[in-house]
C-alpha cells in the first residue's frame, strides 16, 4: 500500500512538472500591465511597478514618454481612461481594502468610490459618466455601479438570488 502511494506521488509530480504547473513555472516578472488608451490623446495609462507595489503610469507614445501618476504604499492597478480621458479609474488596495478610486492625472486630484469591506474591482467607464464594477461585497460575484463623484451606488446584476431560487 505504501509502495502504490509513492508510487502515485510520484507520478502526480511528474505530470505536473512536465505540464508547466503555473504553481512552479511563473513566467516573467509582471511590468507594463493592464494597458488602457486615452481616447482624446491616445496615450497609453499602465500599472508597473514602482519598487515593490504596483503604480499608476502614463505613457506618450509619440516620445516615449513614461510619467508616474499615483504614488503611494499600495497597489495601484486596472486603469481606466474616462470617456472625455479627463480622469482615470482604477483599483487600489490602501487601507488594507481593495476599492476603487477615480484620479484627474493633470492635478492629482483623487476621489474614492467605494469603501465596502468586499473586494471591488474591473472597474470600467460607461458613455453616462458612471463606473462600472465587479464586487464581491455580497457574497458572491455580482456587477454593481456608482456615479463617478461616488454617489448612486447601484448592484446591476442578482446571480446570488437566481441560483438561490
Amino acid at each position: 500500500m505504501k509502495r502504490i502511494f509513492l508510487l502515485s506521488l510520484l507520478l502526480v509530480g511528474l505530470v505536473v512538472s512536465l505540464s508547466g504547473c503555473s504553481l512552479f513555472n511563473q513566467g516573467p516578472e509582471i511590468q507594463n500591465w493592464q494597458p488602457g488608451v486615452d481616447p482624446a490623446t491616445g496615450e497609453v495609462i499602465f500599472a508597473d511597478k514602482d519598487g515593490k507595489d504596483f503604480e499608476l503610469f502614463v505613457l506618450d507614445r509619440e516620445t516615449g514618454e513614461k510619467t508616474q501618476i499615483t504614488n503611494n504604499e499600495s497597489d495601484d492597478w486596472g486603469p481606466d481612461w474616462g470617456p472625455n480621458g479627463e480622469q482615470v479609474v482604477f483599483v487600489s488596495q490602501r487601507d488594507d481594502n481593495t476599492d476603487i478610486y477615480v484620479l484627474d492625472p493633470k492635478s492629482g486630484d483623487e476621489t474614492r468610490l467605494t469603501t465596502d469591506e468586499g473586494q471591488d474591482v474591473n472597474p470600467k467607464w460607461s458613455e453616462d459618466d458612471k463606473v462600472i464594477f465587479n464586487s464581491d461585497r455580497t457574497g458572491s460575484w455580482e456587477i454593481f455601479e456608482v456615479s463617478a463623484d461616488g454617489g448612486g451606488l447601484k448592484q446591476v446584476t442578482f446571480s446570488s438570488e437566481e441560483s438561490e431560487g
